[in-house]
């Protein structure tokens, strides 16, 4: 009976020892860490784990680490009741770095309850317009089958570069890079640009396919992170499957990657937001038509600006586009540069040109006193030493913003003359 209770311990010795990974604070380091693999030496002749991941201490806004004798810690269930708890475990990765500390306040959890809500709208948007009969297909044969657009193409070719990044990091324990990295693909690139393109025909099967099937793999990937609302969206989109957690991470396809394409995308992209941006500088109201020149600096620029000219013109609501064979600013527009052009957006008889100017003159000055109030904030030597590293990083940042943002101001009032 003693023996054979010995060999299950030792089965189970061998089973668990050596682990892995290790997760610990920095301050017992040498008081435990260093003794376990001393220990683990001595008496099992190997190492207990490979890897230590060192995770930083938690702090209040101030700096001071959060304690219940102080008074200064924040109650996960009184976040939970008030945020979620998809919220609350999707902040604390996505601002945890390996080794730093973590600055916490309440409002630090609002950007995990935006991201779900994110989430949920677009889902319920997709599940609202989606056609079933479109979405039993195998996306690698749709593929190589299908003479996708470039819209597609681009959503698929970003999401399996995110999966290759997001599975890096996560070998790597960078947790929170790989979070943000989620964060940023669903909100900005599949919602802000892809969902955005689609909705101008999203009947069309190529869009149907690829805009489920990479919010279904999306959610797979975000299920560690975010488990109950990606399992509460699987069910409702992927009722026959069963429990997301079942489910496997998706593989990372190469060869649906396509770096040029990514970049020929960016391109347009820029081109939209430079035009609206300019829409934006004079006030123009919404429904107001108006039209852009743009002069390319490239044959090939010129080339994939014509070809998706119809995107450009609906999703920056212009009543034409025209490539200009010169570089020379025509008369009555307002201008602005991107990577290899030139883009002029006519302003004649859309706007009354000295209130304009007056506009344009207060903004400058309003910008001046910001900027000129940042630049003495981080003069202060007593706010760098003091104030946590990425408030400071922030407030550079802004400072950077303010002072692009004045000299484009700046241009805009000299062209208005």
């Amino acid at each position: 009976m003693q023996s054979a209770k010995i060999r299950v311990q030792k089965a189970d010795l061998d089973y668990f020892y050596p682990t892995s990974v290790l997760v610990t604070a920095p301050e017992i380091i040498f008081f435990w860490v260093a003794r376990m693999i001393m220990a683990g030496l001595h008496f099992m002749k190997d190492i207990p784990f490979k890897d230590v991941y060192i995770h930083g201490t938690v702090r209040d806004i101030e700096g001071k680490k959060m304690s219940k004798s102080l008074g200064n810690a924040i109650d996960p269930l009184e976040i939970i009741d008030e945020y979620g708890t998809d919220a609350l475990r999707f902040s604390l990765i996505s601002i945890t770095s390996q080794g730093q500390d973590v600055f916490l306040s309440k409002e630090r959890f609002e950007q995990g309850r935006n991201f779900a809500n994110k989430i949920w709208n677009a889902s319920r948007f997709i599940m609202m317009n989606l056609d079933q009969d479109n979405i039993n297909k195998d996306l690698c044969k749709f593929f190589k089958q299908e003479d996708l657009d470039l819209v597609n193409r681009w959503i698929l070719s970003r999401f399996y570069s995110l999966l290759r990044q997001v599975d890096k990091n996560l070998k790597q324990y960078r947790f929170n890079e790989a979070a943000n990295m989620l964060y940023s693909f669903f909100w900005h690139e599949f919602c802000d640009w892809y969902l955005e393109l689609t909705k101008l025909n999203i009947k069309l099967t190529q869009n149907q396919v690829v805009m489920y099937k990479v919010l279904e793999k999306f959610l797979r990937v975000l299920h560690p992170f975010m488990p109950y609302i990606s399992e509460d969206i699987w069910s409702k989109i992927n009722p026959q499957a069963g429990s997301i957690m079942n489910q496997s991470l998706p593989h990372i396809q190469e060869e649906l990657i396509d770096k040029k394409l990514e970049l020929e995308a960016q391109s347009i992209f820029d081109i939209i937001t430079q035009a609206r941006n300019l829409r934006k500088a004079i006030d123009l109201k919404s429904d107001a038509k108006v039209k852009v020149s743009i002069y390319s600096h490239s044959k090939s620029k010129a080339e994939l600006i014509r070809k998706n000219s119809n995107l450009i013109i609906s999703l920056a609501r212009l009543e034409g586009l025209e490539l200009q064979s010169s570089s020379k600013r025509p008369q009555g527009t307002i201008s602005a540069t991107g990577e290899e052009i030139d883009i002029y957006l006519h302003f004649a008889g859309l706007l009354d040109i000295e209130r304009e100017r007056r506009k344009l003159g207060d903004k400058i000055l309003e910008i001046k006193k910001a900027l000129e109030s940042k630049e003495k904030m981080l003069e202060n030597k007593n706010f760098i030493k003091k104030a946590p590293r990425e408030v400071v990083e922030k407030e550079k940042e802004n400072k950077e913003k303010l002072s692009d943002q004045l000299k484009r101001l700046k241009l805009m009032s000299d062209e208005l003359n």
